[in-house]
Parts: structure tokens; sequence; C-alpha cells
């Protein structure tokens, strides 16, 4: 099993209800893998300090910044507002319970939830985000309900962006 999986399956047992959107949500979501070092998780409510410090969660310094850790020094990030202005409490309703091995389910941001924040990612900052958004072309398009996906947009121009591209790198992908 992927060690990014086998952390996910830690941290849902550790603070509980968490949703993985990042690589790991891609990963669940596409069985696609790509290389990295952090773990990406949004929740319901926030998870207190002292109680994330209690199961060994730890803050390091790094570039002058606080981050946070696990147990095992796997880097997260926690979500608590907002996914790419996405609203936490919509990214958790509309989550998939993904079962990864026997007794094992983690939840995954919705493909829907993906799309659209990797979309708004990838117009910010060049790297991963483009990959992540090509995987989900290619293996989820038909996964996609576009009325849910509409909903996640801010409007009509931005729909139709990210409809066009999806549709574009999905008839891409079907000439090899």
């Amino acid at each position: 099993m992927h060690p990014l999986i086998q952390e996910a399956i830690r941290i849902t047992e550790d603070p509980g209800d968490v949703v993985f959107i990042g690589a790991v949500g891609i990963f669940l979501q596409t069985k696609a893998t790509r290389e990295s070092q952090d773990l990406d998780f949004a929740v319901a409510k926030e998870l207190p300090a002292e109680m994330l410090d209690e199961k060994r969660y730890f803050v390091r310094k790094v570039k002058g910044k606080e981050a946070r850790y696990t147990p095992r020094g796997y880097k997260i990030d926690i979500y608590t507002r907002d996914v790419s202005g996405i609203p936490v409490d919509r990214v958790v309703a509309a989550a998939k319970d993904i079962k990864v091995r026997k007794g094992a389910t983690i939840k995954a941001a919705s493909v829907e939830v993906l799309v659209v924040s990797k979309f708004r990612a990838a117009a910010k900052r060049k790297g991963t985000d483009d990959v992540d958004v090509r995987t989900l072309a290619q293996r989820k398009y038909k996964d996609i309900d576009w009325n849910v996906l509409k909903s996640l947009t801010d409007s009509e121009i931005e729909y139709q962006r990210i409809k066009s591209q999806m549709d574009a790198l999905h008839k891409m992908q079907l000439k090899f």
C-alpha cells in the first residue's frame, strides 16, 4: 500500500472525521499516484491544538513558518474554512467514502470538488495542479456530475472555462 495512504488511514483513526484533498484525494478517486510530501485534508470542525499535541502531532518551524506534522513525520495542511474558495462544509458534505483495505475506509473530496479546486489552484501556480487536472480528465471525466460542478463555481464563465478545458483534455486522451 502507498505510504501516503497508510498515513491517511492513521490520520483518519487519530483526529477522526477528515476529508482528503490534494494528492491523497486524487489518488483515492483515480488510483493515479504522484509524489507528494504532505497530506491535505479538510475538517468540518477545527481540530484543537491541544488534541493534536496530545496525539503527538507536532509543530516545526520551516522557513520562518510553523508547520504541523504527524507523529510519523508527514507534513499536514488542515483546511477549516474553504478549499480553493469552496466552503469546507460543502467539501465535507460531498465527500466520498473509499474503501482502501478490509476494515479501512477513507473520505476523499468528491471528483467535482477536486476538479474545481485544482483548476483554481492551477490558475494561481504552476506545477502538480496541472497534472492533477489532466489525471481527473483522463480517469474521472465520465463520473463528473456537471450540475454539481456548476454549483461549486463562482460564475457561468468559470464553469464554461472548466467544462471546455475538461472536454478538450478528455478528447485528447481518447486519441492516444
